[in-house]
């Protein structure tokens, strides 16, 4: 397993934050791809790579429709590729 950073402004960071801003939890939230509340965000915590299996990683440490920890998870785009990750650490 890889730990990879996402390229910001590539076509799957576009993707992969607009599928934070549009998931329901946000439904009604103002600024829904930041979300804030009591001084915190949305944070891209990093993506995971398993073979061809990518998953991106999102957490809000105090969602303004809850008041508490959030985390959500997205599969890759369909159109991702190799090009778009910016560094790759391997996981032990």
């Amino acid at each position: 397993m890889e730990l990879v950073l996402i390229k910001q402004n590539s076509i799957e960071w576009d993707y992969m934050w607009d599928w934070v801003a549009n998931h329901p939890i946000n439904e009604k939230v103002e600024v829904a791809s930041v979300a804030l509340n009591e001084g915190q965000v949305w944070e891209y915590m990093g993506s995971f790579k398993q073979g061809e299996k990518m998953i991106h990683s999102f957490s809000h440490r105090c969602h303004p429709r809850h008041n508490h920890p959030v985390a959500l998870h997205v599969a890759a785009s369909e159109t991702f590729d190799n090009d778009q990750i910016e560094k790759e650490l391997k996981m032990k």
